[in-house]
């Protein structure tokens, strides 16, 4: 095991073959990295955090809290996901997998087919016809199956909007 891969196991704590000059060197690369990947409102709250660690710590406790409030305001964020007629489902889909993504760092498991119970919920009522044939091809939801669908209708609504603009020129 190289020095880097006890760092990834250990953060914030120094190889013993790695001196304390290229420690602060990398602790510093490594908290600019951070900073580099979170937003400036979030910035501001843990910029001055000494190292990485502290920095990690700040982040965890401030944004990936456990407490009852941040479940109930997750799980309602998830329940209101909603995608208005014009956006696009990849975003829709990227809000969803975020969401879940949060629930699941505070150790909140979102089953498969709730998962594709709120994607589909979440359309508006323009999609209501796909939904409909997606209950009626299915006998248990697949997330996968769900958003390939979805895509696929996405395209084939884009390629048909794409040929009707062509016809429109005088």
């Amino acid at each position: 095991m190289n020095e880097y891969q006890w760092i990834a196991i250990d953060p914030g704590t120094k190889p013993m073959t790695m001196s304390a000059e290229e420690w602060v060197k990398l602790d510093r690369r490594e908290k600019r990295t951070i900073w580099l990947c979170i937003s400036y409102s979030v910035l501001l709250n843990v910029s001055g955090e000494a190292s990485m660690k502290a920095l990690w710590g700040k982040l965890g406790t401030s944004y990936q809290s456990k407490s009852l409030v941040n479940k109930l305001f997750l799980r309602k964020k998830l329940y209101n996901l909603r995608m208005k007629d014009g956006d696009l489902v990849t975003e829709n889909l990227n809000t969803l997998n975020i969401v879940v993504s949060q629930l699941l760092s505070i150790d909140i498991k979102i089953a498969d087919e709730d998962k594709c119970i709120n994607l589909l919920f979440s359309l508006p009522n323009s999609w209501a016809s796909m939904v409909v044939a997606i209950g009626r091809n299915v006998t248990a939801l697949q997330f996968d199956e769900i958003v390939s669908s979805l895509l696929l209708e996405e395209m084939r609504q884009k390629n048909i909007e794409g040929q009707n603009g062509g016809d429109l020129s005088v």
